[in-house]
């Protein structure tokens, strides 16, 4: 056996000696057994002691080295002393434990005796029997008996039983309670829940949030407690713009109180909020905005392509013809365009203004307003941007191809987007133009009457559009190339259609007969267009066996006489100018009046020979048929409410008078007034002073006189039913000019524009007094000035064509510096209502176009209430609702520096301004947003070198838009020196603008070193794939002093901040670092046509930061999916 001494030596060899993983033993020196060897086993299961060692263990308490009451173990290489609690006993309640060694009596409540429904408890320092547990439970728990011993036990809802008012729910800690969830407001539950009856409970959807059921779109209340109808469409409700909309073509598709923004039904269905009273028109009078063309001194159009050309005798047409927001389209969000025909004043005869025409076009509003967009002369284009070198050299006073006194219509008459221009060739026919004025076909045919107007309607109610001028009716095609053409032609065989008084024809489309197609009506004549023999789009598609007569006629190219009013009334005239409204009652044989109200049912109104005629629109019979005083002639009739009194009127212009029909019978009250005022001259002797009760009214039984005076109550004052009126003019030329109404200032009753040999004039409607007179010469033909909101500001504006070369007016004394070309007159205040942005052709009457300058395919009759909308009027244009105004607010004010991280600045600052419209109208570009400064408490406007610091707005900002104008100001070499200590930014400083509310146009930015932000903006860097699949590639930055993580980046076709459609959005996985960038990319559908991509980061502006302004940005290249250009 080996000796004590040797075992210990080993022992501490071994702990010098590593382990080998997975060896469970060791070697003995010189043969000595290891402890397997010697049968005590180890080897295959680990030491015995516990130890690492797998050999043989010295007894290190032998003898035993501890006190009284302990006990000794072996280490490894000692030993150690533990408790001997054996030795101990302890009183009930108490337990023996190993304290640094020493037995030791610990309170813990064992073994002490309690009666049976009690527990022992150690809380008061003893062991003390209780009743329920040692332990205070959770909130979600209960105390009970398990296994004879109280526990804390979790609560089941089942448990809990809640009542009605409670709501079970898990608590902290374990187990579930009972809260309260009684309410009686929605602020005392939490932002998720509602309270529904008594109690809280989960939203049923997200307030605010729009979803379709059939045709209604449903909105989520504001406490998300469920749905309502907000707007009940009059087709099926559509969601794909994003959002629950009911679709639309124009405003009349729309329920009240909302409008039609491109295709979607926009606003909120309730009255408007942001009211202006009228103000009156003679402190709102036009002011020139627009003058194109020459002067008596020169009457060539300085600056623009073959000046020499600037004559113009014809309404000129508002349409929108490019696209200037970007988005590939072309509608009303973009800047409308004025196209008109002008000729030379150097040729002699006639040939001067019934030849040699030559088409343009000039932008109405936008950076470009006033400027030209295109010329067209023979074969020779211009465009703008081009030299006018060439097109000057090609073009001469006789190379023009168009009758520049017949007047032009435009639309989009294939429905491919985008408008076309269609003319009257000089030698009688059809010349078609693209939008940008370039020639697409000529056919010239041979018309009847001279100087005739161009009309677009569907009359058959399929596919494209039909040219109608007179009798005749032109359908159209696509050519082999492309080109718009005509492809057949139509004629009435009736007497009916050529025109009056060697002026004209113009006629009138309308459903007229109430069988959902249109009718056309030429002079005293009705004609409807033929259906085809089935199958057959094309005359020349016919057999020559057709045998029911419409196909008959349809194959021989002749149009259906529906009615011939001559035929029926003896004394009805074959010839007339027409206009279709309802102007009658239900007894057609008596004025209409409160007794006799409008029936709802067209009639068809015509002017010829001096004489006004009715006829009933569904038969031809005549029930008005009187002289006009002061005129053998008279031009197209005007039919709206001249004087606010619920009923339309019809105005006209003869020979020496423009006269005011109204068809109510005159009273003791309300006489007629037989007699032609003059200006500058008190009321004819003959004329009695009418005298409505003067009181203010909000009904007709504040008027007194009943079934003579009303109540205007837009205007809350009382008017007579009869009203008719003639003012002297001078038309001794064609003497069957037109006029056209308007009602700028909102009060309910219209103005009349009109424009004769020597002056432009504005008429209160209610009694022909002259508000506004302004020299402008015309040699007349059936011209008249055209009312829309050219510039797309919101307000609307007068356009018409004015002519020095005839000389007739018969003011020679003096003669006035009479211009020549176009003008336009609008409100320097922007006091005027607003207008449709659109009028496309002589016989406009609102529902024959849509306002971006598509013809509906089946057009809605104007004369009944469509959504709440009544039209009923012919050349007018419908105003907007009475009174609403826009509301410009400055939302907030960001200001940061370009060269310093956000939340530092140096001396040149960024501001970003977030400009919203929170109104019910839109406003235009101009409206300027001008910066201050504050030094120690004393204020002053920020200068630039070039002097005050403004920027103005550059796009229209509709009713509930929003948009960041960013400006930069540079404090070095300033006075006073350094940044201010605050900034304010104010918009309409200068009041150009008429709001609802004034005293929110400011915001405050104070300079002050701020906490670390963001500052996100875009860069996009290209487009490729094939349509309609295109993946953008882009760089994100960060100029900003924070990091975003997953920013959302939204891309647009088009401006946003002009309308531009979103077209995708998509979250960017990983980090922009503050001061660096994230490169990414996108795939996306974009729409078939070319725009301009808009990318847009954080544009919902969830990530805090110091400048907003900067976060969108555009493609440089345009994208070409289809569409036009």
């Amino acid at each position: 056996m080996p000796t004590r001494m040797s075992l210990r030596w080993l022992s501490a060899l071994v702990f010098l000696v590593p382990f080998a993983l997975g060896a469970a033993g060791c070697s003995c020196e010189g043969g000595m057994p290891s402890r397997r060897d010697m049968g005590m086993g180890g080897d295959d299961g680990g030491p015995l002691d516990g130890s690492v060692l797998d050999m043989m263990v010295v007894d290190h308490c032998d003898p035993n080295p501890c006190g009284t009451n302990q006990r000794c173990v072996n280490t490894a290489s000692s030993f150690r002393c533990v408790a001997d609690c054996s030795a101990v006993t302890c009183d009930p309640g108490y337990s023996c434990r190993d304290i640094s060694a020493e037995p030791t009596c610990v309170l813990d409540c064992v073994g002490f005796p309690c009666p049976s429904g009690q527990t022992c408890s150690a809380a008061s320092g003893s062991p003390t029997c209780v009743t329920g547990c040692t332990d205070t439970c959770g909130a979600g728990q209960r105390c009970a008996t398990v296994n004879n011993a109280f526990e804390c036990v979790n609560n089941s809802c089942a448990e809990l039983g809640c009542t009605a008012t409670e709501v079970c729910e898990p608590a902290v800690g374990g187990g579930n309670v009972c809260r309260d969830n009684s309410c009686t407001t929605d602020l005392q539950c939490a932002p998720n829940e509602n309270c529904t009856g008594n109690i809280c409970v989960s939203d049923a959807c997200v307030p605010g949030a729009r979803s379709c059921s059939g045709t209604d779109v449903l909105e989520c209340l504001g406490n998300g407690s469920g749905t309502f109808v907000r707007h009940a469409c009059s087709q099926a409700c559509s969601e794909a713009s994003g959002q629950a909309s009911c679709p639309c073509a124009d405003d009349w598709d729309c329920p009240a109180n909302t409008e039609c923004v491109v295709d979607r039904c926009v606003g909120t269905g309730v009255a408007p909020t942001c009211f202006l009273p009228p103000q009156p028109f003679t402190s709102v009078l036009p002011t020139n905005e627009i003058t194109w063309g020459g002067t008596q001194a020169n009457r060539n159009a300085v600056g623009s392509p073959f000046p020499a050309s600037a004559q113009a005798v014809v309404p000129p047409l508002v349409i929108n013809l490019d696209d200037d927001n970007g988005d590939g389209l072309v509608n009303e969000l973009d800047f409308p365009e004025i196209v008109f025909t002008t000729f030379c004043d150097n040729i002699s005869g006639s040939d001067r203004y019934n030849k040699h025409g030559v088409l343009r076009a000039i932008h109405g509003g936008g950076p470009n307003k006033g400027r030209d967009f295109f010329a067209s002369c023979g074969n020779a284009h211009w465009f703008e941007g081009q030299s006018t070198t060439a097109f000057d050299a090609a073009c001469s006073c006789t190379a023009g191809i168009l009758d520049p006194t017949a007047t032009l219509a435009a639309g989009d008459a294939d429905n491919d987007g985008v408008p076309e221009i269609f003319a009257v060739h000089e030698d009688n026919g059809v010349v078609i133009y693209d939008n940008e004025g370039v020639l697409e076909s000529s056919l010239v045919n041979g018309l009847d009457g001279g100087n005739p107007a161009i009309a677009l309607a569907n009359v058959d109610g399929a596919g494209f559009a039909e040219v109608i001028i007179g009798r005749r009716v032109f359908t159209l095609e696509h050519s082999m190339t492309g080109a718009l053409q005509v492809r057949d032609i139509f004629g009435g065989s009736g007497t009916g259609g050529t025109g009056t008084n060697s002026q004209g024809a113009i006629s009138c489309a309308a459903d007229i007969l109430g069988d959902g197609r249109l009718e056309i009506i030429g002079g005293s004549t009705a004609y409807g267009f033929p259906n085809p023999p089935a199958g057959v789009t094309r005359r020349s598609q016919c057999t020559g066996m057709e045998t029911v007569p419409e196909e008959v006629e349809y194959c021989a190219g002749r149009l259906l006489t529906l009615w011939d009013a001559r035929t029926i009334n003896g004394a009805a005239l074959r010839e007339g100018f027409c206009a279709v409204a309802d102007v009658l009652g239900a007894n057609q044989m008596a004025a209409p009046g409160p007794g006799n109200p409008l029936d709802g049912v067209p009639e068809v109104i015509s002017i010829s020979g001096g004489r006004l005629q009715v006829f009933n629109g569904q038969t031809g019979a005549m029930y008005v048929d009187q002289a006009i005083a002061g005129t053998t002639s008279g031009g197209p009739p005007n039919v709206d409410d001249f004087d606010g009194d619920g009923f339309p009127e019809i105005g006209t212009a003869g020979s020496t008078a423009y006269v005011m029909i109204d068809l109510q019978t005159p009273s003791a009250a309300c006489a007629a007034w037989p007699n032609v005022m003059v200006d500058g001259s008190p009321l004819p002797a003959g004329n009695p002073v009418r005298t409505p009760n003067t009181v203010p009214c909000s009904v007709d039984s504040d008027c007194g006189f009943p079934g003579q005076a009303v109540c205007n109550a837009r205007a809350g004052t009382c008017t007579c039913l009869h009203n008719g009126w003639m003012r002297r003019t001078e038309d001794d030329s064609s003497q069957v000019t037109g006029s056209t109404l308007f009602d700028f200032n909102g009060d309910g009753a219209a103005e009349v524009v009109y424009n004769d040999e020597c002056f432009f004039r504005v008429y209160d409607g209610r009694d022909g007094t002259v508000y506004f007179k302004e020299q402008s010469e015309s040699r007349t033909r059936t011209e008249y000035p055209v009312v829309a909101d050219v510039d797309n500001d919101g307000n609307a504006e007068i356009l018409f064509a004015t002519s020095n070369e005839s000389g007739f007016c018969s003011i020679t004394a003096n003669r006035p510096n009479f211009n020549n070309g176009i003008e336009v007159w609008g409100d320097a205040g922007d006091f005027w209502v607003s207008a449709r942005r659109v009028w496309n052709q002589h016989a406009y009457h609102v529902t024959n176009v849509y306002e971006g300058g598509g013809i509906p395919m089946s057009e809605p009759p104007s004369w009944e209430p469509l959504n709440g909308r009544l039209y009923n009027s012919y050349r007018s244009n419908p105003q907007s609702p009475f009174g609403i105004a826009p509301d410009l607010q400055i939302t907030g004010l960001q200001v940061s520096s370009p060269d310093a991280a956000c939340g530092t600045f140096s001396s040149v600052v960024d501001l970003s301004a977030a400009i919203a419209n929170a109104g019910d109208l839109r406003v235009g570009p101009g409206i300027e947003v001008s910066f201050f400064g504050t030094w120690n408490g004393v204020e002053s406007q920020l200068m630039t070198n070039s002097g005050p610091l403004t920027v103005p707005l550059t796009t229209s900002l509709e009713a509930g838009g929003q948009l960041f104008l960013v400006a930069r100001y540079d404090s070095a070499g300033r006075t006073p020196a350094g940044l201010p200590d605050s900034i304010r930014a104010s918009i309409d400083v200068a009041n150009i603008e008429r709001e609802c509310r004034e005293g929110n146009n400011d915001a405050v930015a104070m300079l002050t070193t701020g906490a670390t932000q963001a500052d996100l903006r875009i860069q996009l860097l290209s487009a490729a794939g094939t349509c309609p699949t295109q993946t953008i590639m882009f760089t994100l930055f960060n100029d900003g002093s924070a990091p975003v993580v997953n920013p959302v980046v939204r891309f647009f076709a088009g401006d946003p901040n002009a309308g531009g459609t979103p077209i995708g959005t998509t979250t960017v996985s990983g980090t922009v670092p503050a001061g660096g960038q994230l490169p990414a990319q996108h795939t996306l559908d974009v729409p078939a046509t070319r725009f301009q991509l808009f990318g847009v980061v954080d544009p919902d502006n969830a990530v805090p930061e110091c400048n907003d302004g900067n976060n969108r940005a555009s493609l440089a290249n345009l994208i070409d999916c289809g569409g036009f250009g």
